[in-house]
């Protein structure tokens, strides 16, 4: 896996490269006309030391912090495919993720010469000292007697890395991630600390609680649960009841395990229920089957399982969890 770093990449966005995209797209013309004209009309000068520039025109970069922004983005680089098909693309706005399998892995060198030609095409530029490259391994197969590829030129190799906030590791383990959150929801013990010094406690102080520390420690739970080893969730429980000691959150406040199995149910009615949802296409067949042995809350196929990775998938674990 290659995070690739674009740099500036939503300020070298050109807005006429932008319109052109847009205008293949399949939306109504008033709808292109508004976003044409949002863009349009904007200048910036220069004011120092009691002197100011001429006005110049903006002719590039989508305003960040607007919600047009990240879907410009996302338009501009909506033709950013790979070369062999077996290879993927992962595009979150700027953040974009080469995965490469083993079977490929003589065209990773092709692969990034493709993504630099369409960036300088596209005014971007590929920021390879930013760019970082990961490669996992079969558990089950000793590394050292995996004969890895050789490194990408300029790209630095690791063994972690972070991936839309969530600190991945070449093991696939939730260890490093789960190490990283309990010391983020620590640095914010300070804070409740004076909340409560300054009077507020109760319901008041555990409402904050849940807002602030519980959602940074279970922020995309369902992404990297299934990951966590039997220590990783005692660490969590621990650091939980040490926050009811204190007082911080409710003293029914439930386990990691019962947190985790809530915010899986929680995504998973939002995905079955709702076709346009974006994991959605995920899902496997549903069934056609007339008869009813056992109620089940889905009426997807199963999907075959493996003996390594998949268990840990959010789909699959939701998939099989009314089964047995």
């Amino acid at each position: 896996m290659i995070a690739l770093d674009f740099s500036k990449a939503f300020d070298t966005v050109r807005h006429a490269a932008l319109f052109n995209k847009l205008s293949m797209l399949d939306i109504p013309d008033e709808v292109y006309n508004w976003i044409r004209d949002f863009f349009e009309g904007h200048a910036h000068c220069t004011k120092f030391e009691g002197i100011e520039s001429l006005f110049l025109g903006i002719r590039a970069s989508v305003f960040q912090g607007s919600a047009i922004g990240p879907a410009s983005y996302v338009v501009t680089a909506a033709d950013l495919r790979t070369v062999h098909d077996l290879n993927r693309l992962l595009k979150y706005a700027d953040d974009t993720y080469l995965i490469v399998p083993a079977v490929t892995s003589l065209t990773v060198e092709q692969e990034i010469k493709h993504i630099a030609d369409w960036s300088q095409a596209n005014n971007l530029r590929l920021n390879h000292s930013k760019s970082q490259e990961m490669i996992f391994v079969a558990r089950r197969a000793p590394r050292s007697s995996v004969m890895l590829p050789d490194p990408i030129p300029g790209i630095v190799r690791v063994e972690s890395m972070t991936v839309l906030g969530i600190h991945v590791n070449d093991r696939l383990t939730a260890s490093d991630h789960v190490t990283e959150a309990i010391a983020a929801c620590a640095r914010n013990m300070y804070a409740l600390r004076t909340l409560k010094t300054h009077g507020l406690t109760g319901q008041a102080l555990h409402t904050v609680f849940k807002a602030t520390v519980l959602a940074k420690l279970l922020y995309a739970a369902p992404a990297w649960s299934g990951f966590c080893l039997a220590a990783d969730r005692d660490r969590m429980d621990s650091f939980l009841r040490r926050c009811k000691r204190l007082s911080f959150c409710d003293p029914d406040t439930p386990s990691i395990a019962e947190l985790f199995g809530q915010t899986d149910e929680m995504l998973f009615d939002s995905v079955r229920t709702n076709d346009c949802h974006v994991l959605y296409p995920l899902l496997p067949a549903k069934t056609e089957h007339r008869y009813n042995l056992r109620r089940r809350r889905h009426n997807h196929e199963l999907i075959t399982k493996t003996a390594t990775l998949n268990e840990n998938h959010f789909i699959v674990r939701m998939i099989y969890k009314d089964c047995y």
